[in-house]
């Protein structure tokens, strides 16, 4: 028996939350962003952006770093979701990540220069601190490109 995964079922029934069934009709996010962020369950990303379900596609890995398979799911996004935008989340006091500033710099790059996404152009990446801040990270070379 997994206790945990037992715990996160008993709140869900105890706060009497909703069955909301999936609406086909709203695969799209409203806001056209996808959200690749670091999977640290300490990062909030619905909460920190505000986010209600159907709001953006969040994409969630060890460090929020740009892989092969985060830059299927953009594609993915992008293709069948209708995303033109892509926000990074990296965070201090990664796990994951030795410099993460630096590491998201790079991600900026990386998916500003990729030819496998049919939309680059809107590439923001923020550097969430201890203090609960966001600080973007702007690249020399993302620069360049807008």
């Amino acid at each position: 028996m997994t206790g945990g995964t037992e715990a996160l079922l008993r709140r869900r029934q105890l706060r009497g939350v909703e069955f909301v069934p999936l609406d086909a009709q709203t695969k799209r996010p409203l806001s056209g962003v996808a959200i690749v962020a670091c999977m640290d369950a300490r990062l909030g990303i619905e909460t920190i952006f505000g986010l209600e379900p159907g709001d953006a596609h969040v994409i969630r890995n060890a460090g929020g770093c740009v892989t092969p398979d985060a830059l299927r799911s953009l594609k993915l996004s992008q293709e069948r979701g209708g995303t033109s935008e892509i926000l990074l989340v990296h965070h201090e006091d990664c796990a994951a990540l030795s410099d993460p500033a630096g590491d998201l710099a790079q991600c900026i790059d990386r998916l500003r220069t990729s030819n496998e996404l049919p939309h680059n152009g809107v590439v923001r990446g923020f550097l969430y601190t201890r203090s609960g801040a966001l600080r973007e990270i702007r690249p020399r070379r993302a620069e360049k490109l807008t």
